[in-house]
């Protein structure tokens, strides 16, 4: 061994090095009581500060490895041992050793692969995913340095160390994982994951077997970030000519923003591969279709008949009296990718992730308050630059019975200020402060809430949401239909990592 690396761990001689990641470090070593070669990941705990939190993340990740041990499947890598060198107390996990090539490897050179080749390994990581997925583990760390191609053709899924079990309380530390290339939007927001999130994964690997680019490159890591959060990728076939238009469906459904838009699980996906190298058409292709919606969009939905009732986020410059912005003039958001580049690299990246753990509420069981709308606030010289409309009033005639507007703001604010206009009447003005709920290292997470009630005019309304915090000043539009005695939630979240407003009907 050159170096002063270790000679031995546990029960484990050290022959090399054979590479080094976030969490430590990987050697070829033979067991002394087995007499067979393995990998031998080592991991670090260096972003571990206290004794606490180290004793916490030891106990979660030595449980969860246990667990990805008892997964028995030909495209898994098998898991022989997980334990501590009792000399030096590192932790370390006994994995099959590998003879062949990462998939990072094979698409180093920017080249695409044969499409069929590209949807066969597609096909066999979808099964295996849906193999752990059906034993309650979830990766949550899909990308191509961890898929490794044999000679045989076949592959192998490595690393499931750190898969998350959904049943274990994972301390934010574990916010740690996930590459942001492949990283699904609801683990770039803290939300939780399920197996959705590994078939997002699978999707970007797919794109780049396919296309031999990155779904979502760009020049950092919150750049990437953002283009995970509110971009789709161009259509396969549209960068290379041989891909099959079936291709393309099976990496759209897969890269979904939306979890409840993708496949439901990794057999279904590979099904539809399977009829697609067969030449016939997928089978679950039937009842669902591409969002309706293109860049700029947060959340993808299946076209519907009445598109009416689908919401519409139309981005507008943050500024303290916003002026309209008419439907569509501004889907591709430039200020959103000009303000992600500005920020800073990955360490803010990981500390906003680990502030930016997000809090969801359920509908609120009754109203806080029905307002009506307060005086139309003065115009601005910007107002007279956008297209006029008609200002439906916000509170219904006597002879017709008002819709409701749902307003659920769940948030991690110190303070702040929340404003919602509908049309062009400003129907809510109400400061708001969050309280701290938890601390983790010096970071502390807060949580708070605003939920109100609003009386809207049936028919189609744009909704403007405004809301002003440490400084930053961000607004949002979204279209809406509202019916005679029905009520529309709408959710607004801040995503900490951007600074980023985003609003989603519920």
């Amino acid at each position: 061994m050159e170096g002063q690396g270790p000679t031995r761990i546990g029960r484990y001689e050290i022959r090399q090095e054979l590479g080094r990641g976030m969490m430590g470090i990987v050697y070829l070593a033979d067991d002394t009581v087995l007499g067979r070669p393995v990998a031998l990941k080592t991991i670090q705990l260096a972003f571990v500060t206290s004794g606490t939190d180290r004793e916490s993340f030891e106990k979660r990740f030595l449980g969860e490895a246990r667990v990805a041990a008892r997964l028995a499947h030909p495209g898994i890598v098998v898991v022989h041992d997980v334990g501590r060198d009792p000399d030096s107390g590192t932790l370390y996990i006994a994995l099959e050793y590998l003879r062949g090539s990462t998939l990072a490897q094979v698409t180093a050179s920017g080249a695409p692969l044969d499409w069929r080749e590209a949807l066969r390994i597609t096909a066999r990581l979808a099964r295996a995913l849906h193999h752990a997925h059906a034993a309650g583990v979830i990766h949550r760390d899909v990308k191509p340095a961890n898929v490794m191609l044999l000679p045989s053709g076949e592959v192998k899924v490595m690393d499931f160390g750190i898969a998350k079990v959904p049943q274990q309380d994972l301390t934010a530390t574990g916010q740690f994982f996930g590459t942001p290339l492949y990283m699904s939007p609801e683990q770039a927001r803290g939300d939780p994951v399920d197996g959705r999130s590994d078939l997002f994964a699978l999707g970007a690997i797919a794109y780049r077997l396919l296309t031999g680019r990155a779904a979502f490159g760009a020049e950092n890591v919150t750049a990437i970030l953002s283009r995970v959060l509110t971009e789709n990728p161009p259509a396969p076939s549209t960068l290379v000519p041989q891909v099959p238009p079936g291709a393309d469906y099976v990496v759209a459904r897969a890269l979904s923003k939306s979890p409840a838009d993708r496949y439901p699980d990794g057999e279904t996906l590979a099904e539809d591969v399977d009829d697609i190298l067969e030449g016939r058409a997928p089978r679950h292709r039937k009842g669902w279709a591409a969002s309706a919606r293109g860049q700029g969009t947060m959340v993808s939905r299946p076209v519907k008949e009445d598109d009416s009732l689908l919401p519409e986020l139309v981005p507008i410059p943050a500024e303290a009296a916003p002026p309209r912005v008419a439907r569509g003039e501004a889907s591709a958001n430039p200020r959103l990718k000009r303000a992600a580049l500005a920020v800073g690299g990955a360490l803010l990246v990981v500390a906003g992730m680990l502030a930016g753990a997000t809090f969801r509420k359920r509908t609120p069981a009754a109203p806080a308050a029905e307002r009506a709308a307060p005086p139309r606030p003065a115009r601005t010289p910007a107002d007279d630059r956008v297209v006029s409309r008609p200002a439906p009033a916000v509170v219904a005639e006597p002879s017709d019975e008002p819709g409701r507007l749902a307003i659920d703001f769940d948030h991690h604010l110190r303070s702040g200020h929340l404003r919602v206009w509908i049309d062009d009447q400003q129907v809510l003005d109400q400061g708001f402060g969050g309280k701290v709920k938890k601390k983790i290292l010096s970071l502390r997470i807060r949580k708070g809430s605003v939920d109100e009630m609003l009386k809207v005019a049936p028919g189609r309304h744009d909704v403007r949401v405004q809301v002003q915090w440490d400084g930053n000043t961000r607004t949002e539009v979204i279209s809406g239909t509202f019916k005679p005695g029905a009520t529309r939630t709408l959710e607004v979240r801040i995503l900490r990592v951007l600074n980023v407003l985003t609003l989603e009907w519920r």
